[in-house]
């Protein structure tokens, strides 16, 4: 998160793989060519707000460049970002006031929803529900609200992973999570895969618990500047190995857009990354093909 992403959804009805994009600014989003990744929808950097919910826009939240973007007819979610200090818990007032200038910004753009991503989020603390039902007493229905949220696990390390328990909690405050399935700290390949299966299958349960809401589970698809992980450990190779044993039945949430992947790639997916990207397109199209 605070990171560049490529995103990835599946729509049964149309049978496609839609591609989509968190960006910085509208400069970054890459224009339609043959043989080159084209988003079909934007989860765009909206601003920065405060612990009092002020909200501070980015230079690209303007009228100028959000013209032509919206020309462009692309699904488009409002990227907003907070650090959180040692120990500060943000209150329904602050929600309101950030809900308030949302709604005012975003009045008279494309814009379908808002992703709230604060770091780090370590659990799904009891000051986050009244923070977020603030937000949402203010923010115009029209919009949903997402929250970016570290991998859930049952291994539940603090500051790594959120619980089952927090996950569940996290579901029920908004209208869809952002699950990034990276920087997990895992020591291997195997590590790595048992951590992607888990979340997954507790992501394929929350759905059911939750048909109204969706997810995206953020893939690892990025150099490692961070830090927090190797590619030779967390990779898109081990996500496609780790999803071919699932079966058309297990992935109908998947296939209905109702779970959706995220790459987050840096600047861009590698040539490695792009090629596995394919693969995981094509394996994702033939499996959905069999979705009940």
């Amino acid at each position: 998160m605070f990171r560049i992403l490529i995103g990835v959804s599946l729509f049964l009805t149309l049978k496609l793989f839609a591609v989509g994009a968190w960006y910085k600014n509208t400069e970054e989003i890459p224009q339609a060519k043959t043989g080159s990744f084209s988003p079909n929808f934007v989860i765009m950097k909206w601003g920065v707000f405060s612990k009092k919910g002020h909200l501070t826009l980015s230079k690209t939240a303007t009228n100028a460049y959000l013209k032509t973007h919206c020309s462009k007819s692309l699904d488009s979610i409002a990227w907003v970002t907070h650090s959180l200090a040692p120990g500060e818990m943000l209150n329904q007032k602050s929600g309101k006031a950030l809900g308030t200038q949302l709604a005012k910004t975003l009045s008279n753009t494309c814009f379908s929803s808002v992703e709230l991503d604060l770091e780090p989020l370590k659990s799904a603390q009891a000051w986050l529900e009244p923070f977020l039902k603030g937000v949402k007493e203010t923010l115009p229905k029209r919009f949903k609200l997402r929250l970016a949220v570290p991998v859930i696990s049952l291994k539940a390390l603090p500051g790594k992973f959120w619980s089952l328990r927090d996950g569940v909690k996290g579901m029920q405050w908004v209208d869809g999570l952002d699950i990034m399935t990276y920087d997990s700290g895992v020591k291997n390949s195997k590590e790595y895969s048992e951590v992607f299966k888990g979340a997954l299958f507790f992501t394929i349960e929350l759905i059911k618990q939750s048909p109204d809401k969706d997810v995206i589970i953020g893939l690892p698809a990025y150099d490692d500047k961070t830090k927090l992980h190797t590619q030779e450990t967390e990779n898109l190779e081990t996500v496609l190995a780790t999803l071919k044993p699932f079966t058309p039945f297990q992935l109908k949430s998947l296939c209905e857009g109702k779970i959706r992947f995220a790459y987050y790639a840096g600047w861009t997916l590698s040539k490695k990354d792009h090629d596995t990207h394919k693969q995981i397109e094509e394996w994702t199209n033939g499996i959905c093909k069999k979705a009940p």
